[in-house]
């Protein structure tokens, strides 16, 4: 713990720029996610263009008497090599006993090129999102510390 003062504005002027840094990273993350997804939503409307609106359309996706199945890629939380908490994706394998069925299969077996295209976008954008919340985890971490070398500053 550092016991003068000096040292304790350096470490806060480290603290904030690595809080600038992290926030510069979150902003580039964010343009990232949106341009991925863009992408992928412009592959969609190509898919559907392509093949007709009802090809592709809100008629292939579950309803209420379909069978509930678990999601592809899900969301755990963790801790990295500083003990502070980590969100990691994990990646399962298409996998009917266990309910984890490929969605893009409710399109027919021959699926359009740009569908597949989409789907990876998609997929990319998660990585992405996963990663952005990572930043702003550490960022909030930074500024909790800020706030607390601030407080032994001024009791000093």
């Amino acid at each position: 713990m550092p016991e003068s003062r000096d040292e304790i504005c350096q470490l806060m002027d480290k603290l904030l720029l690595h809080s600038l840094d992290l926030m510069e990273q979150e902003v580039k993350l964010k343009t990232t996610i949106e341009a991925i997804a863009n992408d992928g939503q412009l592959d969609l409307a190509h898919t559907r263009f392509t093949k007709g609106a009802t090809a592709v359309s809100a008629v292939q996706l579950p309803t209420e008497d379909y069978k509930p199945f678990s999601a592809l890629n899900t969301v755990a939380e963790g801790k990295d090599d500083l003990d502070n908490p980590q969100l990691d994706l994990e990646r399962n394998q298409v996998d009917k006993e266990e309910g984890r069925i490929d969605p893009i299969r409710w399109f027919g077996i021959l699926v359009p090129a740009s569908l597949q295209s989409s789907r990876k976008k998609f997929v990319q954008s998660l990585d992405y999102v996963v990663e952005c919340a990572n930043v702003q985890i550490q960022l909030k971490n930074a500024l909790l510390s800020y706030e607390k070398l601030n407080k032994m500053k001024s009791e000093l």
